[in-house]
């Protein structure tokens, strides 16, 4: 096994789980134990690096004189969907195309996978099928890492200034809540937190969340004729007066959604919590409204009853400032060319730390990892992939 695959190994080891219930900064002291990790191999390479307050690790490595400094960045913790805790990676040598068994319940396959098709002849690394794998985003701070061993031990290839920030909490959307951008020092920068590795994301969501609260009139079932007003019953009709093809299961490329992600109630009371999203603001705020024309539908329907509806917005698309800095796409493309390779571009369904980075100054569009099937017990890495990304990133910052 090479250096940097057997850096990311011991990454995706280390527990660093953040917690949507936790209001602490981070969200789990865990997530440090990766980020203190990161400082004692950066000391190792005779790079200084600081973890500030907010459990983020700035750093810089010097480079040709007059070059803009460009940055990188990845997230220290793991998606909460399953464990993060006893990682037990698999290597899989030289992959055939067939079906790949975790363990004795759980196996994947093409059929299943159909990235899986591409990676024939590659080394994969796959979960035990326990747990979560970790490669997102380990697979993006192993690469960084790879990237500054390489211009460390080759000081011979002259590069851009490269400044440099590990993340927490990107899973559970406050990563970049305290993010400088003059901190950082970049003029612009690349997350390294996508899956396949020839993709540039320069869009994101547009991101909104909504909360309901329903208060109904809880009466004895069996006087109830002409005075209960069920709120649990209510959610559900509340749900129902939204569009039924908006819904995240119905969508793909740059079609919206209201995804409800939790809900829970009696006849007295029920709560609701929604995810807005769209690629298109405009069709967002017509997203929000039909949130609002809902509550109306059901106050005028059941007088007695009492609806809260509250509405905030969470990030924005990041294409609206990337377009006014070209730059930043132009140099990933070249390196692309220059590797033999035609980039795709395509959106981001879901939201990316650089998006908060580009509205902070700081103009930050998304690249691959090589991994795939995130925040489940099929997530992998394409070994082949991930080396790719190695390469383009080292291509992105030569001088």
């Amino acid at each position: 096994m090479d250096e940097n695959l057997a850096r990311f190994i011991e990454y995706v080891k280390i527990d660093t789980q953040s917690d949507d219930t936790s209001f602490t900064i981070p969200s789990q002291a865990k997530e440090l134990d990766l980020t203190r990790k990161l400082k004692e191999d950066l000391k190792g390479l005779g790079i200084e690096s600081e973890i500030n307050e907010f459990g983020i690790l700035y750093g810089k490595l010097e480079g040709e004189k007059g070059l803009d400094p460009i940055g990188l960045n990845a997230h220290v913790d793991t998606a909460l969907e399953l464990p993060g805790k006893d990682v037990k990676p698999q290597i899989i040598k030289n992959y055939d195309g067939g079906v790949i068994r975790l363990n004795d319940q759980y196996s994947m396959s093409p059929a299943d996978f159909p990235s899986l098709g591409r990676q024939i002849g590659s080394d994969l690394v796959v979960t035990s099928g326990d747990t979560l794998l970790g490669a997102d985003d380990k697979a993006g701070v192993a690469a960084i890492m790879a990237v500054l061993s390489y211009f460390v031990k080759h000081p011979e290839v002259k590069h851009h200034p490269i400044c440099f920030c590990f993340t927490p909490d990107e899973e559970i959307g406050r990563g970049p809540d305290h993010f400088d951008a003059k901190t950082f020092g970049a003029k612009y920068a690349y997350t390294i937190d996508g899956a396949y590795w020839k993709e540039i994301a320069i869009e994101n969501f547009n991101a909104a969340h909504a909360d309901i609260v329903i208060h109904g009139i809880s009466i004895h079932p069996g006087e109830a004729k002409g005075k209960m007003v069920n709120a649990a019953r209510l959610a559900c009709e509340f749900d129902a007066l939204l569009p039924a093809d908006a819904r995240p299961e119905l969508t793909q490329g740059r079609e919206g959604f209201n995804h409800l992600t939790g809900i829970e109630g009696t006849g007295d009371e029920a709560k609701m919590h929604y995810i807005i999203r769209n690629h298109d603001r405009a069709l967002l705020e017509k997203q929000k409204e039909d949130f609002r024309k809902a509550k109306e539908t059901l106050e005028k329907k059941y007088p007695t009853a009492r609806i809260e509806l509250t509405i905030g917005d969470d990030y924005r698309n990041m294409k609206e400032v990337i377009d006014e800095n070209p730059e930043v796409v132009e140099k990933a493309v070249k390196a692309f060319h220059t590797l033999g390779e035609e980039p795709i571009f395509e959106p981001i369904r879901g939201g990316t730390d650089g998006a908060t980075f580009t509205f902070k100054g700081c103009p930050t569009p998304n690249l691959g990892t090589g991994s795939y099937n995130h925040h489940g017990r099929f997530e992998y890495l394409s070994v082949r992939e991930w080396n790719k990304v190695i390469e383009l990133v080292i291509e992105i910052l030569k001088a």
